[in-house]
């Protein structure tokens, strides 16, 4: 008969918490600059489309289709925005009503 000798058991460390937060930090930032990155597009993109809208008010405008281009890019960015913004809160109180 064979006795095998008992090893010592190692301490275990459930540090999940830390991780989970690392995680999450993570992921809130990826998040939050794809929708900082889509706002300050639409900034630039509407700024240009406010500039064009002048220039033609002036009569100073030269290219037309570019100006009405630069318009319906602001317009797309805008509603692109809006998409996301409301798809991410819906998705938030869809989470949020999930019984545990």
């Amino acid at each position: 008969m064979f006795i095998v000798p008992i090893t010592p058991m190692e301490k275990m460390e459930f540090s999940t918490t830390e991780k989970v937060t690392a995680v999450k930090d993570v992921k809130e930032n990826a998040f939050s600059s794809i929708l900082d990155s889509a706002i300050e597009n639409f900034k630039e993109a509407d700024k240009l489309s406010d500039i064009d809208g002048a220039g033609l008010s002036l009569g100073n405008a030269d290219d037309l289709a570019q100006i009405q281009i630069n318009m319906l890019k602001a317009e797309t960015m805008l509603q692109t925005t809006v998409q996301i913004t409301s798809r991410a809160v819906n998705a938030y109180k869809e989470i949020m009503q999930i019984q545990v």
